[in-house]
């Protein structure tokens, strides 16, 4: 278990320090359009700002939204790069070579394959709640009996989603 550990450990660096050779708004401009799809200019900014916006409690700090002399020269260098491409609409796209490195530097902490958005969203609501489950199960029985009104009404809600799959 150690080594898978260490190796795990390693892996996460070795990552890390390609995503630094690679260039922070790099990675920015190729996460947000990988995530959302194709953009123009603005919206790649604006995803890059709402990313930021949303990651910033957990930073504590505030991080400004790129520039239009940063954006553009860097999307120009990406399509040249042939990570990008830049659609008759005006919009960029990752290219074969774009989706590539995206893969590589997550790894396997991001799907190798696209997959639908809401299956995505689903599976990965149900994983987190079964992983509360496993934590809630863990816990000793005193410290849950305050809180069986809310655990009941959970069971409650989740056996009506069952109910209702058995039902069509």
């Amino acid at each position: 278990m150690w080594d898978a550990f260490k190796n795990l450990h390693k892996e996460f660096h070795e990552k890390m320090e390609q995503m630094q050779r690679f260039g922070g708004l790099r990675i920015l401009i190729l996460h947000v359009l990988d995530e959302n799809g194709p953009g123009n200019g603005v919206e790649i900014m604006d995803a890059i700002q709402a990313h930021h916006e949303s990651c910033k409690s957990h930073r504590g700090h505030r991080t400004p939204r790129p520039s239009p002399g940063s954006v553009y020269p860097m999307l120009k260098k990406m399509v040249n790069e042939d990570l990008l491409i830049k659609r008759a609409d005006g919009k960029y796209e990752l290219t074969e070579k774009g989706n590539k490195v995206i893969n590589k530097l997550y790894g396997r902490f991001k799907p190798h394959e696209k997959m639908d958005r809401g299956e995505y969203s689903i599976t990965k609501a149900l994983t987190e709640i079964e992983g509360y489950i496993s934590y809630l199960e863990d816990i000793k029985e005193e410290k849950l009996a305050p809180h069986e009104e809310i655990i009941g009404e959970l069971s409650e809600r989740l056996k009506k989603i069952k109910k209702s799959l058995q039902e069509k």
